[in-house]
Formats: structure tokens, C-alpha cells, sequence
């Protein structure tokens, strides 16, 4: 876990994995408490953990997520990498939920449109299916729990940014929660719905870019 000097920036990279979800919520914590927000980006790997740290962070301490992103970074030592990141503030200034519930309010039918990845499945299984969806709807979303969060953002970015899709595809919306663990109820797991939608192109907010920026420069 590393954190760039004056920018209240926390990166995690798959060599960061066998920390705890506490330890990244501690370090987010300090940071908004020093700053009142806090740029958090996880690499490959690392992006379940830093979901997890994200979901708790919010749940339980008076931070909201700002923004929220994915993107594919070309990273020092790393290579090619799937990003997420997110800006996380003291101060709500959206509602992700109602977001996504218009977003699904807007689709023909959600659960022909929907994608459910899992480690059962094959990323090449996953993007033929996904492919199929996106011939038949403008829209679909990929929807993931747990350590699958980490193959439906390289899902989502292979048909946004891969060429393999005949129409250009966009990020139109991210939206993470919680749902509760099929094995055990009383306890809860951070989960994933990326809406894509044809003839549109992620939209980045400078925030974004400069920060992205600044991961590939290894800076």
C-alpha cells in the first residue's frame, strides 16, 4: 500500500492483497480526517481489497464516494493493469443507488441485459456472452461479488477499451455495495454493477485523468 507524499492518494497493487480490509479503512480514516478526502486506487488484484476497505469505510464513518471509475493503465513494474478508482469525500453529494435503479428503470429487460460474472467462468466465456447481450441491447450490466470484482472490471474494460466490440462501448455508471454472503447471512461482501451502454465513450473528470497520470508515471 503506498502513499504519494502530499496528495492523499492510496494505491493498491497486487503485492498489497495480504493486508487487511482494516488496514486499508484505517489509512482511508486518516487520510479524510487530514484532508477531508482521499483519491483510493486499486490494481488488478487489489481492487476487491480496496472495494471491501471502500464499502466498510462509508459504512461506518461519515465518507461518501464522490466519483467512481475504471480504466486500463499502462503501470511501472506492473505492465498493463485494470484500475478502479475512487474519490471519497465527507460530504454526499450524489446517490449511487438511485443512479442505478434509473439506470435499470431504462433497460428493455434487466435480467437478459445483466452479465453475472463468477470464477466458474471463463473471461472468454464471459465476453462472448457479453457480446451477444450487446448485439441484441444498447445496454447491459456486468454485475460481480467479492474476489469476481476483479474479473468484471478487466470484463468491463476489455469490451470498452479491448476493439473486440463491433460498436463503441462506454462506462456509463459504477455502482458498489454490499449484499449479504449466501453462507452466511449475518455478514456481508462488497459487490459491483458496471452499466455499459453503445455509442458512448467513458468520460473522465480531469481529477481522474491527472491521477491516472501520475500511476503511470510511477510519480
Amino acid at each position: 500500500m503506498s502513499r504519494e507524499p502530499n496528495s492523499h492518494f492510496i494505491a493498491i497493487r497486487p503485492s498489497d492483497t495480504s493486508l487487511k480490509t482494516t488496514d486499508v479503512v484505517e489509512k482511508i480514516i486518516s487520510e479524510i480526517m487530514e484532508a477531508g478526502e482521499v483519491d483510493v486506487v486499486g490494481l488488478d488484484e487489489g481492487i476487491f481489497l480496496v472495494c471491501s476497505a471502500m464499502n466498510m469505510a462509508t459504512e461506518i464513518a461519515s465518507i461518501y464516494i464522490d466519483d467512481i471509475c475504471i480504466s486500463s493503465l499502462e503501470v511501472p513494474v506492473l505492465g498493463k493493469s485494470s484500475a478502479l478508482s475512487a474519490h471519497l469525500v465527507q460530504k454526499q453529494t450524489g446517490d449511487y443507488a438511485q443512479l442505478a435503479e434509473r439506470e435499470e428503470k431504462g433497460m428493455e429487460d434487466v435480467e437478459e441485459q445483466t452479465v453475472s460474472v463468477s470464477r466458474a467462468a471463463t473471461m472468454e466465456r464471459l465476453l462472448t456472452i457479453s457480446l451477444l447481450r450487446l448485439a441484441r441491447f444498447d445496454k447491459i450490466r456486468i454485475v460481480a461479488a467479492g474476489g469476481s470484482i476483479n474479473d468484471a472490471v478487466s470484463l468491463a474494460l476489455r469490451l470498452t477499451t479491448g476493439q473486440i466490440s463491433k460498436d463503441a462501448v462506454g462506462a456509463k455508471l459504477i455502482h458498489l455495495y454490499s449484499i449479504s454472503m449466501r453462507n452466511d447471512p449475518t455478514k456481508s461482501i462488497a459487490a459491483v454493477s458496471i452499466y455499459l451502454q453503445k455509442g458512448i465513450s467513458t468520460e473522465y473528470t480531469k481529477r481522474q485523468r491527472d491521477l491516472f497520470k501520475k500511476l503511470e508515471s510511477g510519480n
